[in-house]
């Protein structure tokens, strides 16, 4: 992250975007703003096991003036958990007055890691409140396997894959505003 993570005040009058990863083993999202060319990472919320609810309430807590939401592909499938419901749908009727995007999935992985490696150098971290998603930033890994003597054509999914993931809707699905 080359001296991108540093102390980044939150303005109040600039949009606060979300880039989520979504999920029963770990849930992910990045807080955004974006100040001329400069993509600022201001906060960071992840946890397991934590209902969808928890995360909406912990955003409301944060009274930023809120841009989009951008959700993964998935976010649109109905669950048997929540009668058909989609992600979408459940934090529209907890978020009524919230903009979502669904990001479009990628055919490859790979191309979306490779879009993400590329917004790199125009991102900055916030070394306090984004100090879990760094993390897993920095330990998000290629998979070895022993059978074949190499790597795995897909990363690990651990705990670092929710974070990169989160931030990779960043890569897919923000386009500047709007």
């Amino acid at each position: 992250l080359e001296g991108r993570v540093c102390k980044i005040p939150i303005l109040p009058n600039i949009p606060v975007n979300t880039f989520w990863d979504l999920g029963g083993d770990g849930t992910s999202i990045w807080f955004h703003q974006r100040l001329g060319m400069e993509n600022r990472f201001i906060d960071y919320e992840g946890g397991s096991k934590k209902q969808l609810e928890y995360f909406v309430q912990q955003m409301q807590l944060k009274n930023y003036l809120w841009g989009t939401h951008y959700l993964p592909h998935d976010a649109e499938h109905g669950h048997l958990a929540s009668k058909g419901k989609s992600m979408l749908d459940l934090l529209q009727e907890m978020a009524p007055n919230w903009r979502f995007e669904v990001v479009d999935r990628v055919n490859n992985l790979i191309i979306g890691i490779q879009q993400t490696r590329s917004v790199f150098p125009s991102c900055y971290f916030d070394e306090d409140r984004c100090a879990d998603g760094i993390a897993g930033l920095e330990n998000y890994r290629q998979e070895w396997d022993d059978r074949l003597g190499d790597y795995k054509p897909t990363p690990l999914h651990d705990w670092a894959s929710h974070p990169s993931d989160a931030f990779r809707q960043f890569a897919q699905g923000y386009e500047g505003e709007k």
